[in-house]
């Protein structure tokens, strides 16, 4: 009995509590090290300044839960725009530590028991250790220049939820628990396939508006550049400028795909940025804004760009298509179409309401694209287009099928002329 009472601890859930307590903290402090690091070399590289080192780790903390799509206040100042590429690394860093664990857990427990330590050991343990470490880092945000909202510690949750949820709810991979593979067998047979499709389409989507900006940024080079010597700081500074707009090119990303989606975006209240008109108004000093496009009004072939969401749905239904077999079975092809679809616009708008906020007062209270409008038109654009390349499927197909029966029908007619005329041949020599 004694043997099977060590192997039943070795395999419960508590015991991989320590371990992934310990991960969630380190991952933590890993996100931590990326802006208080950069903080830190710009306090050292403005030897001018009169505050302390504490203030430059204080003010790297706010920015550690802003990144956690957090918002800070300011001296009455707002700050909720989460820098979606920040949020990107802090969820890539969280998410090589969940791996590691979920990988030796797994090897440690066997397959077997994975699933229930994985649900009742790993995940919570992860996400306590995260949470406490984030409380300590609210805590040297105390007294600085801007601290976190009441409810950051726990928000910032959202980081290790999605670098374990990127672990862990995978239906088609066999090291995924057992209850994760539960969920989607309660579904649709093709819904595993069809959930990987969504999130390749969800990429596809932001990939396409990070090109827009990029290719944007380099033909607005001198305007940027210009920009950017106003500041007149020096090389340490300048690092962490620089490092504060590649922060934001995430968020611009998302302000280009609402450009290509049609509604558009805004700087500050009363400015706009569409396929129809350009009116930026009066912007802060921000290099990256350089790219941004002088106030004028645009052709109306300027609406070409929204076939850009559009072929990205035909895109997303070729994948379906090509990873699936329906039999001919046309409910189910549209429903996982359909789903695709769904799944890849709503990543990006979760991730654009993130991406939204606010950077000040008054004109830059709310910059970003208007949620609600990108959202019903970026799904319209990319539900369309997959539903076009369904319907043109549905129709080579009937149209091949047609084919195919008509040469079946000329065949069976040639054949029996054949055969007419054998027989009257036969008639002929008897």
């Amino acid at each position: 009995m004694r043997p099977l009472a060590r192997e039943t601890a070795v395999t419960s859930p508590s015991s991989a509590f320590p371990s992934a307590l310990r991960a969630g903290a380190l991952a933590a402090l890993g996100t931590w090290t990326v802006v208080v690091l950069p903080a830190l070399v710009g306090w050292v590289a403005a030897p001018e300044s009169s505050v302390g080192w504490f203030s430059a780790v204080s003010v790297a903390s706010a920015i550690w839960f802003v990144g956690h799509g957090q918002s800070v206040g300011a001296g009455g100042v707002a700050i909720s725009m989460t820098p979606l590429l920040l949020l990107a690394v802090f969820v890539y860093i969280a998410f090589r530590f969940a791996r590691r664990l979920a990988e030796t857990e797994r090897l440690r427990v066997g397959g077997d028991d994975w699933s229930r330590v994985a649900k009742w050991g790993v995940v919570p343990g992860f996400l306590v250790g995260y949470g406490l470490a984030a409380a300590v880092v609210a805590l040297f945000t105390l007294g600085g220049p801007a601290t976190p909202g009441a409810a950051a510690v726990l928000g910032s949750l959202l980081v290790p939820v999605a670098a374990l949820g990127f672990v862990m709810v995978r239906p088609d991979d066999d090291s995924a628990p057992a209850f994760v593979r539960t969920w989607f067998r309660r579904g649709p047979t093709w819904l595993p396939s069809v959930w990987r499709i969504g999130w390749r389409g969800a990429r596809l989507l932001l990939g396409v508006g990070l090109a827009l900006v990029l290719v944007k940024v380099v033909l607005a080079w001198p305007e940027v550049a210009d920009i950017q010597d106003q500041y007149s700081a020096n090389l340490g500074a300048l690092g962490v400028i620089v490092l504060a707009q590649v922060a934001l090119l995430g968020n611009a990303a998302t302000w280009a795909l609402s450009f290509l989606a049609g509604p558009g975006f805004q700087i500050a209240l009363g400015s706009t940025v569409s396929p129809a008109a350009a009116q930026p108004g009066l912007l802060p000093l921000v290099p990256l804004f350089g790219a941004l496009p002088g106030a004028a009004d645009f052709p109306t072939a300027m609406y070409a760009v929204l076939l850009v969401p559009v072929a990205v749905g035909a895109w997303l239904g070729s994948r379906v298509d090509s990873a699936l077999e329906f039999f001919g079975n046309v409910r189910s092809r549209l429903t996982a179409t359909v789903t695709a679809a769904v799944l890849a616009v709503l990543v990006v708008i979760g991730l654009t309401a993130l991406g939204n906020g606010a950077v000040g007062v008054d004109r830059l209270a709310a910059v970003g694209p208007h949620l609600l409008t990108f959202a019903a038109a970026l799904l319209a654009e990319v539900f369309g287009g997959a539903l076009l390349w369904v319907a043109a499927l549905l129709v080579r197909e009937r149209l091949a099928s047609r084919r195919g029966r008509d040469g079946n029908s000329l065949a069976s007619s040639t054949g029996a002329a054949d055969d007419a005329d054998a027989d009257a041949q036969t008639s002929t020599s008897i």
